[in-house]
Parts: structure tokens; C-alpha cells; sequence
């Protein structure tokens, strides 16, 4: 989890698509979850954070509004989703803790051709 100091707009780029920063010398794309699951935006302020996910194929930073924790929870510790959590959203979810924390499925998230932007303008 890095702050997210400096932003770099992308003209054309989809909305869920905040821009580019610099970290640690390499460029990486930032994807604001909000845009993308179609949720109110909450804007960035000096808690905003980036946190990077990696897969085989992809790397990129999905904008976080704040950091309190990090933890571990294990597979058998998730619930099934929400019946409630429809459409982009549940093809995304992997489950729900006790505690109702919604975690994504990062791997099915960065797989995805909804997140790869492959645009000329």
C-alpha cells in the first residue's frame, strides 16, 4: 500500500480508469473499484492509497480510500456473497467474512478483458 501522491489523467481512458503514477520508478495504472462496480464515488483525499495487484499477466493499483489493517483470512473463513450482490459485482466477489467484509477476487479481477483498456483516440 503506497499513498497516492501524484496522478497522471489518461484522455479517452474509461472512468474507471483514474490515470498513471509513478512508483518506485515503474508506471502503473490506477483503477478506481468505484467507477468500475458503478458506486458513488468517494473522491480522493491525503488517506487515499494504492494498492498494487500482480498477477502472471498484469500489474496495476486499485485506488483505496483509506488503509486501517491488513490481515489475513483463509478461504474456509469466507461466507458465500450476498444474494443481493448481483451482475459485475458478484462475478468478482470470492465471499464475505463473519464480520461482513466483501473481499474480491483479485486473480478474476486482473484476468478480466472489462479492465484491460486497449484504446486508440
Amino acid at each position: 500500500m503506497y499513498p497516492l501522491k501524484y496522478l497522471t489523467p489518461l484522455p479517452g481512458a474509461p472512468s474507471f480508469v483514474l490515470g498513471l503514477t509513478n512508483l518506485r520508478g515503474e508506471i502503473l495504472s490506477i483503477v478506481d473499484l468505484h467507477s468500475f462496480f458503478e458506486l458513488p464515488n468517494q473522491g480522493l483525499s491525503d488517506r487515499s492509497r494504492v494498492i498494487v495487484l500482480r498477477s502472471h499477466k498484469m500489474e496495476c493499483g486499485i485506488l483505496a480510500d483509506s488503509v486501517t489493517c491488513t490481515r489475513r483470512i483463509g478461504i474456509d473463513d469466507l461466507q458465500p456473497a450476498l444474494p443481493t450482490l448481483t451482475g459485475i459485482r458478484e462475478e468478482y466477489l470470492k465471499g464475505v467474512t463473519g464480520e461482513r467484509l466483501i473481499v474480491l477476487d483479485a486473480g478474476r479481477l486482473l484476468a478480466s478483458p472489462s479492465i484491460i483498456v486497449n484504446e486508440s483516440i
